[in-house]
């Protein structure tokens, strides 16, 4: 064995984090974590060894040159810390070995517009998609689109910073040339938002492909369906997820994940649509539930220490045994605000608990955590949302 990866770098420190630096340490790994304030779920656990505060992108910079090495993986939670690392990708990759995907992959995934013309040349079903590049040619196309429709960026993070919503839905030709041109007054360019077909059904039609694959081929995977998330319509964030086992979507994400070559973690996200599983995007970082994989015996992260430690993988999904993840906080908030508007019936919901679960926050050899994301809660909701 030439090289041992013994530390492993956060960047971002809210649940996913929590849950890589737990599933971390278990394979002996050091954990640091790089968090932009105080309000870090992950800084609180028993598993992290070391948390840095790094207020701006040059205090983020210069902590990373002090911990260089190539034995060191830095790990990115968030879009916004993918968009530092692409960035600065020569300079980091030279010094760390970086957990994404290769670049060209990190990028085709990155942008939606890209994402959704690769499914198209490639025959991966997906939602109908227009790319509209002024004013002028969505008035054109408007009068022909089969509504309702959504507005939504070709990529994500900024767009959600600055507007507090992942989409906007639009019923008719009026409600589309008025959200539109609003946005556009708000500083944020047509060219840079996608108008596609609205798939019905909500949360309980969403499914994603969570898995780990070296050089295009799948190593471990978990297929779940998100049946809540925050808020019901376009989430932010996933609430509570089970295991289901669905081959067309594990046929089509293996297919997606062998066309790109794909090395790393992924969670690949599908709507049914009229009995057919749609493909919507891929998360090249990783994703709030992906400690779902400790209900089936593995986790991602730990068969990525194995691979990059040289031990032999062969493909498996762990156990085969149906399990839930929860985010119990926040889904209780989900599950009350979905009864009073209809959205939810609160006996299946309280049914959807009467399963084998894994917690998103809480664990009893690490308690400190779920303790103060109750005392945060506040605070992280208005920074969050």
């Amino acid at each position: 064995m030439d090289q041992v990866f013994n530390i492993l770098i956060l960047l971002g420190g809210h649940i996913q984090a929590l849950g890589l630096a737990r599933q971390a340490k278990k394979k002996g790994v050091k954990v640091l974590l790089m968090v932009p304030d105080g309000y870090a779920v992950a800084r609180f656990s028993r598993y992290v060894d070391k948390t840095l505060v790094c207020k701006t992108e040059v205090d983020l910079l210069r902590s990373l040159e002090m911990h260089r090495g190539k034995s060191t993986m830095l790990f990115p939670t968030s879009d916004e810390y993918i968009d530092v690392i692409v960035r600065h990708y020569e300079q980091l990759s030279e010094a760390f070995t970086v957990a994404l995907p290769e670049w060209s992959t990190v990028k085709l995934f990155a942008d939606k517009t890209r994402t959704y013309k690769f499914a198209e040349e490639n025959d991966i079903p997906h939602p109908w998609s227009r790319y509209p590049q002024s004013m002028e040619e969505l008035q054109s196309m408007s009068g022909q689109l089969e509504y309702p429709v959504v507005i939504k960026p070709a990529v994500m993070y900024d767009f959600h910073k600055k507007f507090g919503k992942k989409a906007f839905l639009c019923s008719d030709k009026d409600s589309l040339l008025t959200k539109v041109a609003g946005l556009v007054a708000e500083q944020y360019p047509i060219s840079a938002l996608i108008i596609q077909k609205f798939l019905e059904g909500g949360a309980k039609n969403l499914f994603s492909f969570g898995f780990f694959s070296v050089n295009g081929e799948v190593k471990s995977s978990i297929t779940v369906n998100r049946i809540r998330q925050n808020p019901m319509d376009f989430g932010n964030s996933t609430t509570f997820a089970v295991t289901v086992d669905i081959p067309e979507i594990e046929e089509i994400a293996k297919h997606i994940i062998q066309l790109t070559n794909y090395t790393g973690m992924g969670e690949a996200e599908f709507m049914l649509d009229k009995g057919q599983y749609k493909f919507l995007e891929i998360n090249t970082r990783a994703w709030k539930w992906h400690t779902i994989s400790e209900g089936r015996g593995f986790s991602f992260i730990g068969d990525w220490m194995d691979y990059l430690n040289q031990k032999d993988l062969s493909e498996r999904k762990g156990k085969e045994v149906k399990c839930a993840w929860v985010e119990r906080l926040t889904d209780i908030a989900v599950i009350n605000k979905g009864v009073v508007r209809g959205q939810l019936k609160l006996g299946q919901a309280m049914r959807s608990y009467c399963r084998h679960k894994v917690s998103a926050v809480w664990s009893i050899k690490d308690p400190l955590p779920a303790i103060m994301y109750v005392l945060m809660s506040p605070i992280l909701f208005v920074k969050r949302y």
